[in-house]
């Protein structure tokens, strides 16, 4: 991934070090240090998307056995997952694998070694992107989840993927927000690893209740979509842990509260394809004003929900002769235009 680092957008910070220590300064406020183990020139590279003070990730990888030790400022989370083909690293004397995920709340130190070649997305979170129940964690863990772990990783690298094909991120607010919303709420689920009840039969008064939190959750959706809604946000505003807000999502709407704003961010881009007004923007602007970063899903989504392609919508309803119409249909780039 990102192999050629001279097409990466001018935001994005790609380095490679022959120098170790200089490759453990790029990690800013954890007080990095690395100690080469195995012998050889050491040669490694560390990609930095920075999405805002309230988030950055870093790619990082080496031909060298380090040793690592690292400590999480405050106010900040640290959160690691191996790229699939990645050699298996141990931190805190256990054992980390691709289907682990190491995370180390705020001020706590943790001690490694990786493997020669190895290969970490390496996430930095404020915890104003936290829910309490990750935020108020004390020790470093790292947790066997290989669902959870396969599901940030893709996450991850779908969002750097798709981030990576922008120049600039700043005119990207409500999908780069999206994007830091979908790495909280995985985190979320791996560190639950809990199998939510179903939803059951609640007394009238529960319901009543139920159905104002529901309808302050979907006010507050609807009223944030195009500035950037994050399921953190919706749990704040409503005074609702994550996992009563899911429950009331699924009692009353019998889908999560994920999906909803899925859903939403589909029907508002469909209106704005059907709609005259929008033919000069391309369908790639019109989803990322939502909240869409995840191109390919995206389109994926919209067709199983609407059962037609989001450039099939547009074909059909934009005359030949609007401006900013998109002639390559189907393909995926097509969204970028």
């Amino acid at each position: 991934m990102f192999s050629e680092l001279a097409i990466l957008p001018p935001w994005v910070r790609a380095e490679q070090f022959c120098d170790i220590d200089s490759q453990a300064a790029r990690y800013q406020g954890y007080g990095q240090e690395y100690q080469q183990l195995s012998r050889g020139p050491f040669e490694g590279r560390v990609i930095s998307f920075d999405f805002g003070e309230d988030f950055a990730v870093h790619v990082e990888n080496a031909n060298q056995d380090i040793a690592v030790a690292a400590t999480t400022p405050s106010s900040r989370l640290g959160l690691c997952v191996l790229t699939e083909a990645s050699p298996h690293c141990t931190f805190n004397g256990v054992t980390l694998t691709p289907n682990h995920v190491l995370v180390s709340p705020k001020g706590n130190g943790f001690v490694g070694k990786t493997a020669a070649g190895f290969s970490i997305y390496c996430m930095d979170l404020s915890r104003e992107l936290l829910l309490e129940e990750i935020d108020e964690r004390r020790s470093v863990e790292v947790i066997h989840e290989p669902h959870g772990a396969r599901n940030l990783r893709e996450i991850v690298e779908s969002g750097l993927a798709a981030f990576a094909q922008r120049q600039s991120i700043e005119q990207y607010s409500a999908a780069t927000k999206a994007f830091k919303s979908s790495v909280a709420e995985a985190l979320w689920r791996i560190i639950s690893r809990t199998t939510m009840e179903g939803a059951q039969t609640a007394p009238q008064s529960a319901q009543s209740r139920t159905l104002r939190q529901l309808r302050a959750a979907q006010e507050y959706i609807d009223h944030s979509l195009t500035s950037g809604i994050s399921v953190v946000e919706v749990c704040r505003h409503t005074g609702t842990s994550r996992r009563a807000l899911e429950r009331i999502f699924l009692s009353m709407l019998g889908i999560g509260p994920r999906a909803y704003i899925r859903n939403l961010q589909l029907n508002r881009v469909r209106r704005d394809l059907l709609s005259g007004e929008k033919a000069g923007e391309s369908i790639g602007d019109i989803a990322a004003r939502y909240g869409v970063w995840h191109w390919s899903r995206f389109s994926q989504n919209y067709q199983l929900l609407f059962g037609e392609l989001p450039s099939q919508t547009r074909a059909r309803h934009v005359p030949a002769s609007a401006p900013g119409r998109p002639t390559g249909a189907h393909s995926r780039h097509a969204l970028r235009r």
